[in-house]
């Protein structure tokens, strides 16, 4: 599991469903349908219930869901303060 198959799940579980999930990721459907189904196999759980074309998070689902709000709002964070970091670098070169 990584940062990108949990954005993807993340998308997905926000959108409802694959369709508008990889309209807002700017993925084919069949991209973001394979990493959700090998997401579940390597998690060995059902994250999604299938309803038609909808889609609703399993109780798997909402747990990871809140994992992955944690870590991908935590790899944001880090980018944030390493970009800050270098701004504060490239001002102290400056002087």
């Amino acid at each position: 599991m990584d940062l990108a198959d949990l954005r993807i799940f993340r998308a997905v579980a926000r959108e409802g469903g694959v369709t508008r999930a990889a309209e807002r990721l700017h993925r084919v459907q069949s991209n973001v349908t394979t990493r959700v189904r090998q997401l579940e196999e390597e998690l060995g759980v059902q994250l999604f219930i299938r309803s038609g074309k909808r889609l609703h998070l399993a109780p798997a689902g909402q747990v990871l869901l809140g994992y992955a709000d944690r870590l991908l709002d935590l790899a944001q964070e880090a980018r944030d303060a390493v970009q800050d970091f270098l701004g504060r670098l490239e001002q102290i070169a400056a002087r």
